[in-house]
């Protein structure tokens, strides 16, 4: 691989509309916004990125960020081509499960462990004088003594930063014959018998210290075992005793219901959902798409039982920008 300056690329990739002078020394204090957010009990302040600084984040991320190593076999958040049902698939043939995740996650990601974890894998990437410039790389990414949640570079190297424990935790499972998977800061191993799981907190835990994390803890208050038998819902997915992947029968509630009011009319439909329609079909759109991801059987059900028009119209409507 060539390798080449990072102000050579930067030049090359926006054709002066961006100036590297800025890039490198304007003020960070420039580039992003402090907001309060949230009802008088509940406030919190978030860091909102200028569109300068989420220029500046692609770039990173396309010659940088990405060529970071990460384990591709276990961790499955923020890439393309997956989702949380590629975390939880693997499991679907176990029987015992424990899930737990990280408290604070990005918040708790520091100065000094981006700086290792891009010291360690700057020499995938095709910038060569990444080390002259790391300083202000990392004043670009980490605002606070952090990665700020939110801002472009932040999910692909969440990714990164857990590289070391991720092999450590996979070869340790392998050998003990269980499973593990990660999305985002969430945990999640699995085994066929109860007792190989026996300890796996303190030993995830231990890792993570071993790992050059010692910062990341585990929320034990979020830390849980499910076994089959029970409701086991990981991700907001849940596994069947058929070892089916499939969505939370809340969801399924939901959808049932508004097709349900739908099919009784438009009258109906508005009464049932507050006259908001379409705020209300939006979001049957989103639930409709996003049961399409996981389980085209329960999809082909509704179709059954409400219409292959009436699914298909929605389902092939404007993806909603309301998250569901």
């Amino acid at each position: 691989m060539t390798r080449t300056s990072l102000s050579e690329l930067f030049d090359s990739m926006y054709h002066g509309k961006q100036k590297f002078s800025e890039f490198i020394s304007e003020p960070i204090d420039h580039l992003y916004q402090r907001k309060i957010i949230g009802p008088p009990r509940n406030q919190r302040e978030v860091l909102v990125p200028e569109k300068r600084l989420r220029i500046y984040h692609s770039f990173l991320n396309l010659f940088l960020i990405e060529f970071l190593p990460i384990n591709q076999e276990v961790v499955f958040s923020y890439r393309k081509g997956y989702s949380a049902y590629d975390a939880v698939a693997k499991h679907s043939k176990s029987k015992h499960f424990f899930q737990t995740d990280i408290s604070s996650f990005f918040s708790s990601i520091s100065v000094n462990l981006a700086n290792k974890v891009i010291k360690e894998g700057e020499k995938f990437c095709p910038i060569g004088d990444v080390l002259d410039n790391l300083p202000r790389i990392i004043d670009l990414i980490c605002i606070d003594d952090s990665l700020p949640m939110g801002f472009p570079c932040s999910a692909p190297m969440s990714n990164a930063v857990l590289f070391d424990f991720d092999n450590a935790l996979e070869h340790y499972c392998t050998e003990q014959g269980l499973i593990y998977t990660r999305y985002s800061d969430d945990i999640i191993i699995s085994a066929k018998k109860k007792e190989c799981l026996a300890g796996i907190q303190t030993i995830v835990q231990n890792l993570l210290t071993q790992q050059g994390a010692p910062e990341l803890k585990l929320n034990e208050k979020k830390s849980k075992n499910y076994r089959v038998g029970g409701k086991i819902l990981i991700l907001g997915l849940m596994i069947l005793p058929n070892g089916k992947v499939t969505v939370d029968s809340k969801v399924k509630r939901e959808v049932e219901v508004l097709l349900y009011r739908h099919s009784q009319g438009r009258e109906a439909f508005l009464a049932a959902t507050g006259k908001d329609e379409s705020r209300v079909k939006a979001r049957l759109t989103g639930y409709l798409n996003y049961i399409n991801s996981i389980d085209k059987d329960y999809l082909d059900k509704l179709r059954k039982n409400f219409g292959v028009t009436v699914i298909d119209t929605f389902l092939h409507s404007p993806l909603p920008k309301e998250k569901t």
